[in-house]
């Protein structure tokens, strides 16, 4: 679930940043904007998805570290 959650939030972020910076800098119509941010959402989580899983391990391993045995 971290891992989905971790790209889901990945991928909002990036469509907001795209969205910011298409409207701003390049300044075309709002269909042309819709239309790529629609295809960068369906591509992006897809080729991101195995990033979030490690990026979310190493999350999880820094809060929880390894798990301890008895040596018994």
């Amino acid at each position: 679930m971290g891992a989905i959650l971790a790209n889901i939030l990945t991928t909002e972020f990036v469509i907001l940043v795209a969205c910011f910076i298409w409207l701003i800098l390049i300044g075309s119509s709002y269909e042309a904007v819709l239309a790529g941010l629609i295809i960068l959402g369906l591509v992006f989580p897809v080729a991101f998805y195995h990033h979030s899983w490690s990026f979310w391990l190493a999350f999880d391993y820094l809060v929880e570290g390894l798990p301890k045995y008895d040596k018994a």
